[in-house]
């Protein structure tokens, strides 16, 4: 193995360790294998609502026709701007994005993280709104699921969950979409 595969192989852990803990919320439910309990409230006789973000559904959330196609859909939908056509334009582009309980991507939620410091981690402001833009664009996707068990039966109950999107740039231009879906 060579010094870029190991570079490489580094680089993949790193990004699915730094964006799956950025949007995770982990209230002692997120990543354990404890069921859904939804409660009523009393004193406002409503339904609580789990908004708990899932970090290992038993299902994960399924993009119609798989990876290949949402890259496809990615690369046929995103207009480069002529802002970041720039030959000396290199980085990545990390994008993280929460899949609905519905399947649909939660607009709100779409961002591109920062780091521990801070410090924001776009390359290029015009790249990373169309990048933004793309993905909160994106089609239904099947739900994740969580088994509920209830009764001896096993339930399937479906549940938010996050994905995430590396772009990776070189001499301006996107060389290559690697896709992370929880």
């Amino acid at each position: 193995m060579n010094t870029k595969h190991v570079l490489q192989a580094i680089t993949a852990f790193a990004f699915g360790a730094i964006c799956s803990t950025g949007y995770a919320q982990n209230n002692g439910t997120a990543n354990s294998d404890e069921p859904i309990i939804i409660t009523k409230d009393s004193s406002a006789d409503q339904p609580v609502i789990d908004t708990t973000i899932w970090a290992n559904p038993q299902e994960r959330a399924q993009f119609p026709g798989g990876d290949s196609v949402l890259r496809q859909y990615i690369i046929d939908n995103l207009v480069y701007p002529e802002s970041a056509k720039d030959p000396n334009l290199n980085g990545h582009v990390p994008v993280s994005f929460v899949i609905g309980k519905d399947g649909q991507i939660e607009p709100e939620r779409v961002r591109i993280p920062t780091d521990i410091g801070g410090k924001y981690r776009g390359i290029e402001p015009a790249l990373d709104a169309e990048i933004i833009r793309v993905v909160k664009s994106l089609p239904k996707f099947g739900p994740a699921y969580r088994h509920l068990y209830k009764y001896g039966e096993i339930e399937r109950v479906p549940v938010r969950s996050q994905g995430n999107i590396l772009f990776r740039i070189r001499n301006g231009q996107i060389n290559s979409v690697e896709i992370l879906i929880l």
